[in-house]
This record gives structure tokens, C-alpha cells and sequence, in this order.
């Protein structure tokens, strides 16, 4: 699904993934997490590209969730050290502590970078 890089999409993209993984009879802790996971990802993009386009995609792989976030921005997110009383700055490493894989690729049009992340199969 293509969505405008502003803030409430995100919002959007938490409701889509809770609806897809509910109707594919997901249990809630890991749709709880997946909910979060695209959080983070479509949060990095919606910071990468702002008032561009981005597209995020909800599938299955091996039984399990499938979370993608594709951005316009050719630069990769990076792993920052966030302080105590940062406000921002963790959303890498919650998607490594609840994804079972996670990582970054050149989109087939070679314009920016999906986000993925893998979850715990159910």
C-alpha cells in the first residue's frame, strides 16, 4: 500500500498490520509485536523522506509475518547509541529484539530502500 511519509501514517500502517494479521488468525503477543515492528520501519521512513511517497507491504513467509517498508531515501538507517532521555533513536534496536531477522535492500527499481523485518514464526 502506497502512503504519504507524514506522521499519521504510521498510525495507518500499526491498523493495517493489526486487520492482516488478525484476519490470517495470528495470535495477539506476536501481532502486538509485529504492530510495533512496523512502527519503527514505517516510523525511519516517514523520517527518511518526509512528504514523499512510501509503500509498506504486510505478506507471509514461511508462516511467518512479513513486515516491509519501502522509502524514497537512498541513505540507510543507522543504529544509534540513544541516551537515557533521548526521545529517538531506539526504533532499530526494538525491531532487532522482536524480529527473528531483519535487514535492508535496494528496491528492484534501484530508487531508495525497504526496511524488512521477519517475525517469529506463529
Amino acid at each position: 500500500m502506497t502512503l504519504l511519509a507524514v506522521g499519521s501514517s504510521v498510525a495507518l500502517a500499526r491498523e493495517l498490520v493489526r486487520y492482516a494479521l488478525t484476519h490470517w488468525g495470528y495470535d495477539r503477543s506476536l501481532i502486538d509485536d509485529s504492530i510495533l515492528v512496523m512502527s519503527e520501519i514505517t516510523t525511519n521512513a516517514v523520517n527518511a523522506a518526509p512528504g514523499h511517497h512510501i509503500r509498506i507491504r504486510i505478506a507471509t513467509y514461511n508462516g511467518a509475518p512479513l513486515l516491509e517498508c519501502w522509502d524514497p531515501a537512498p541513505e540507510l538507517p543507522l543504529p544509534r547509541d540513544a541516551g537515557a532521555d533521548a526521545v529517538s533513536g531506539r526504533g532499530l534496536a526494538i525491531v532487532a529484539a522482536y524480529a527473528q531477522e531483519t535487514g535492508t535492500r535496494p528496491s528492484a527499481t534501484a530508487q531508495g530502500k525497504i526496511i524488512w523485518a521477519l517475525m517469529p514464526p506463529a
